[in-house]
């Protein structure tokens, strides 16, 4: 068991942006599952959360377990720290490296200009209104031609 993040200083961004999005997710699920325990009662009357000054519920419990879980866990698939079970540290470092990849590769991108981006905003702008007339003169046609009928 080794505590060294697997290939350090590489893929910095692409980690950091998949820790925060699983800790969204995780924010997320914490919130479903204090969601899902409110009703349940307290562990015992009176308990409190000292900072918070909230009652001590199996919901904030439980919701609090599977945040700090779910931290742990993102921590070690994020950093490649080994932790003895070869399954799980095989998968961590094989997503490390695609974490790696992935950066390598949108560095090698092309980016569009300043100039280049407004062009082609403009032009996919003034498509979609085109479009959406085209789409408002079909259905008010076709909508006065069933009225006409008696079908509408």
């Amino acid at each position: 068991m080794t505590f060294q993040i697997y290939r350090k200083g590489m893929g910095v961004y692409a980690r950091s942006a998949v820790a925060g999005l699983f800790g969204l997710a995780a924010i997320f699920a914490a919130y479903s599952l204090y969601g899902a325990m409110i009703d349940l009662p307290e562990f015992y009357a009176g308990a409190r959360v000292p900072v918070l000054d909230i009652g001590l519920t199996w919901g904030v419990a439980g919701s609090s377990a599977l945040f700090v879980l779910c931290g742990i866990f993102i921590c070690l698939f994020t950093t490649g720290f080994e932790i003895g079970l070869r399954g799980l540290d095989n998968r961590s470092k094989k997503a490390i490296e695609f974490f790696i990849d992935t950066q390598a590769e949108l560095q090698k991108v092309s980016w569009p200009t300043r100039s280049e981006l407004i062009g082609s905003t403009i032009v996919v702008i003034v498509c979609l209104v085109v479009l959406g007339v085209y789409v408002f003169c079909v259905d008010w046609i076709v909508s006065t031609f069933m009225k006409a009928i008696d079908i509408l």
